[in-house]
């Protein structure tokens, strides 16, 4: 995607908790797997498949809500225990689009027709071995077109560090990786070719745009772009899958075990491995 203040209220839920929440946002918040799969792929192999959050031993749902109701918003992250630069990274951007949304929906009085209203839910894409991955699904009401918006997060425990979703491909191998996007693309309905040259043109917009990818069960990278990233907005959102065989080879040393990890999960997360 191209581009909140009341002290926050902590709900520490434990595993099972947390699974009715998470059924519960989701009813609300649709993620972009469940999105896409509407205008794109129907086989089994393609979809995105989460995670059962009980297995994550330690997990806290740091959620916040309002108690307002004329400036509704419900927000949620997970806090895994040795991923903290990844928690800090979601904290940092859960309260800045509640910042924003609190400082000019709720102060201006917008009313969007069904109303305003912030809500941010997430979902774990893979927690295996040395490797977590988390979507964090927006929905602004009070933004222009249909207010979804969606991000990945990704942990790498062998390093201790936090990667972006471009993470996931080697720096050197990210110009061929983007021409098989724009590839992909062209000929899609409101794609256009002078768009994603523009979209593409640097590092910066690249990261921007390239913010919400994660793998398949058959290990093809799968990259969702929200309305109007790549598109004119009337085209809503898109996805393009690359398949195992073509994308293994620009994948970054920490894609490559978030691929494995996704296809053939060894067990229990450990972060800090």
């Amino acid at each position: 995607m191209r581009t909140h203040t009341l002290v926050p209220t902590l709900m520490v839920l434990g595993a099972l908790a947390l699974t009715a929440s998470y059924s519960s946002a989701s009813s609300t918040v649709p993620d972009t797997a469940t999105v896409s799969a509407r205008s794109g792929s129907s086989t089994a192999s393609s979809r995105v498949h989460g995670v059962d959050p009980s297995k994550i031993k330690g997990l806290r749902i740091v959620s916040d809500n309002s108690e307002n109701g004329s400036c509704p918003f419900a927000t949620s992250y997970p806090d895994v225990p040795g991923a903290e630069a990844m928690t800090a990274a979601m904290k940092k951007d859960v309260e800045r689009r509640l910042a924003t949304f609190r400082s000019t929906a709720c102060a201006n009085g917008l009313d969007g027709g069904e109303g305003i209203e912030l809500d941010i839910s997430h979902r774990f894409l893979v927690a295996s071995g040395d490797v977590l991955g988390v979507r964090l699904t927006t929905l602004d009401r009070s933004a222009a077109g249909s207010g979804l918006s969606a991000r990945t997060y990704w942990y790498d425990g062998r390093a201790g560090a936090y990667r972006t979703a471009l993470g996931l491909v080697a720096t050197d191998s990210r110009d061929a990786f983007v021409t098989a996007l724009k590839a992909r693309l062209k000929g899609r309905e409101g794609v256009a070719a002078a768009t994603l040259d523009d979209v593409f043109t640097d590092a910066a917009s690249r990261a921007a745009v390239l913010d919400d990818m994660a793998f398949t069960a058959d290990g093809g990278l799968r990259v969702a772009f929200d309305r109007g990233d790549v598109a004119v907005p009337a085209a809503g959102a898109l996805t393009v899958t690359v398949p195992e065989r073509t994308v293994t080879a620009w994948l970054s040393a920490f894609g490559k075990r978030a691929q494995h990890q996704t296809v053939r999960p060894s067990g229990s997360l450990r972060p800090g491995a």
